[in-house]
């Protein structure tokens, strides 16, 4: 043979390349299941909200819905974090 297929050969590898193409492919995996957990019956948050001022760096603190003052950065150095103090409003 001179790497050259035979005449006889020929009709069986097309065959067999036929049948390999032809077949069904695997079929895919099942899904993982999906897990719920469902939340614990955690305490309702504490409100607290903080509405900051941009230009001024001021902070407004309010508590369940009262006011109950400001961070100004002018706080002692020792408060880490700084508690918020009665600030007057300004006109």
């Amino acid at each position: 043979m001179n790497g050259r297929i035979s005449r006889a050969a020929f009709p069986l590898l097309l065959l067999i390349a036929s049948a390999s193409c032809s077949a069904a492919p695997p079929a895919p995996p099942a899904p993982a299941p999906v897990v719920y957990v469902p939340p614990s019956d955690a305490p309702p948050p504490d409100e607290w909200n903080l509405f900051p001022d941009p230009t001024t760096g001021q902070v407004d603190v309010y508590h369940e819905g009262e006011y109950v003052g400001a961070v100004t950065g002018n706080e002692p150095a020792g408060q880490d974090p700084p508690i918020p103090h009665p600030v007057a409003p300004a006109n």
